[in-house]
């Protein structure tokens, strides 16, 4: 498996795309300034950089250049890498909340005095073939925020991805919590799947023990039973261009829902399930469906000989016919029937009357 620095002195020739967005927050003038610096390949905004190479490499640490200035970094090269990174704010996220889903190699999270840095990195073999990066992260861009207010569905399922990858000896390894609502994925986790590439019968495999996700609460209607304390806090952060403010306010507001539900008995937990497990049913669901697939061809071709058989005789003639008029387009129309009549001959063991 190659890896980046392994193409700094081999890139020609070929693609890479890095993208890096804000969130809460616009770049100064001077920090622009800093970012231009590093490339003259660079297509700069207040809250975006996009860097494109067909040779050559990026200049300095790309990791670095999210974690000082931008809360989400997306890279893509047609050597089979496919990278997504988010910047939290360390006082809104715990890293421990995250740390079920890491997988060496895979998933990873740093953490500084202000920050904590999830990594979701795959570097396939075999090529991406030709891509074309422009606006891959802004339909990624809200996992962001649903990682904030606690919704770790695609930390799953980039673990999930990850099990593709797993040695023999890692088989037996158990899978993290499994969160809610994987039957029904949100616009969001459905470009992540296909951004990465998610086995859809893994992916099913998989959500059989997610439950249903609570309905979505009206974070308006929760703001009356904020504090005084908190009500001036929240507004004296907004006021100081905290870039966590809005953040932080809708995950209070969502705590306050979540301890007001109506209290339901406790669903025994499913039991968790082994790498090999699920690997073994996505592979039984993949082969049951390829059965299905098999089957249905079969009953169609079933009936289109069935229906070749009742009009042998009047394709002949529209062959003929067709051929008589001496067009192209009508030549190949009889070409098409004489495939079907040839198919019919085939399946009748009358090839040599076919022939002739």
């Amino acid at each position: 498996r190659k890896t980046v620095a392994q193409h700094e002195t081999d890139t020609m020739s070929e693609y890479q795309y890095y993208e890096f967005q804000t969130v809460d927050r616009a770049l100064t003038a001077q920090e622009q300034a800093a970012v231009a610096k590093l490339s003259s390949r660079v297509d700069l905004s207040p809250h975006r950089a996009v860097f494109t190479y067909s040779y050559g490499d990026f200049r300095g640490d790309p990791v670095k250049l999210l974690a000082r200035y931008f809360d989400a970094m997306l890279y893509l090269a047609n050597w089979g890498s496919r990278w997504l990174y988010f910047r939290f704010p360390r006082k809104l996220v715990a890293p421990e909340k995250l740390a079920p889903y890491r997988v060496d190699d895979f998933i990873a999270t740093s953490s500084s005095a202000d920050h904590v840095v999830l990594g979701i990195r795959f570097d396939e073999e075999g090529g991406l073939g030709w891509i074309e990066g422009e606006g891959d992260l802004s339909p990624l861009l809200p996992l962001r925020q649903q990682i904030l207010e606690g919704d770790y569905r695609v930390l799953y399922l980039a673990w999930l991805q990850a099990t593709r990858f797993t040695d023999a000896d890692e088989e037996e390894r158990v899978e993290p919590p499994v969160p809610p609502g994987l039957r029904a994925l949100s616009k969001p986790l459905k470009a992540f799947v296909e951004f990465f590439g998610i086995d859809a019968d893994l992916l099913a495999t998989a959500a059989k023990a997610s439950g249903d996700a609570a309905p979505e609460p009206d974070l308006e209607s929760w703001l009356r039973f904020l504090s005084e304390g908190e009500r001036l806090e929240c507004l004296r952060s907004m006021l100081h261009g905290d870039p966590g403010a809005s953040a932080q306010l809708r995950l209070r507001l969502r705590n306050l829902a979540n301890q007001q539900r109506p209290s339901v008995p406790a669903e025994k937990p499913a039991s968790r399930r082994r790498v090999s497990d699920l690997l073994q049913s996505a592979k039984a669901a993949a082969n049951e469906r390829a059965q299905q697939a098999t089957h249905a061809q079969a009953e169609a071709r079933r009936r289109k000989l069935e229906g070749l058989d009742q009009s042998e005789t009047r394709l002949w003639a529209q062959a003929s016919a067709l051929i008589t008029r001496k067009q192209i387009k009508t030549y190949d129309e009889a070409v098409g029937i004489l495939k079907d009549l040839r198919e019919l001959a085939e399946h009748r063991g009358q090839l040599n009357g076919f022939a002739a």
